[in-house]
């Protein structure tokens, strides 16, 4: 009896690490999509509002599942920032001192574990002490103050603390994913423009 005990007791715990260790790193799902890639200057053109803004941190994550198979339809975090320096589009902005950003990823959990579901490959969501260059549109549906990030990476460059030669910048410093030569050869147009680093 006590053998069977201890037995059960084991299987418990077992499922009770498993459980907790799926809740306490999430399982990433990305899409290997096709995307438009866009030029500096289709870029410039194609947004509302261009900005150096610093991360401020994320307001919610909505996250539609199918209600067949829980998997999500469509993945939307907004964060916030708060703005630094403004490139284009100060009629836009105003005297506000933060924006609202949609980031196209989301974050969900379920009894099983929890989740996090991104745009492509390169994508990773703005991070905590990072200031970026920001290439934002305002959509005709989006609340006030709420913009989007064009092409989810390619509109996203961070800005470099000392003088970094833009050759030997990692995917960490480039704030990505998985490395990308179109998006290395976009973040030094732009870093050239903008002064980046």
């Amino acid at each position: 009896m006590r053998k069977l005990t201890i037995a059960g007791l084991t299987i418990i715990l077992g499922i009770a690490c498993f459980v907790t260790y799926k809740h306490a790193y999430p399982q990433i799902i990305r899409s290997d999509s096709d995307y438009s890639l866009y030029s500096l200057g289709e870029m410039e053109s194609l947004a509302t509002v261009i900005v150096e803004a610093e991360f401020a941190g994320e307001t919610a994550s909505v996250v539609p599942l199918d209600q067949q198979d829980q998997y999500p339809i469509e993945a939307n975090t907004f964060s916030q920032i708060k703005i630094k320096k403004i490139y284009k589009g100060q009629e836009h902005v105003g005297t506000s001192s933060r924006l609202n950003v949609i980031e196209h990823y989301g974050k969900w959990t379920n009894l099983w574990g929890s989740y996090q579901r991104m745009p492509n490959e390169v994508y990773k969501p703005l991070s905590p002490g990072r200031t970026y260059l920001l290439f934002l549109y305002k959509g005709p549906t989006q609340p006030a103050e709420t913009y989007e990030i064009i092409g989810n990476h390619q509109g996203k460059f961070a800005i470099q603390h000392g003088n970094k030669a833009l050759d030997n910048l990692t995917i960490a410093n480039l704030d990505i994913q998985d490395d990308d030569q179109a998006y290395r050869d976009l973040y030094r147009d732009v870093a050239e423009k903008y002064k980046l680093n």
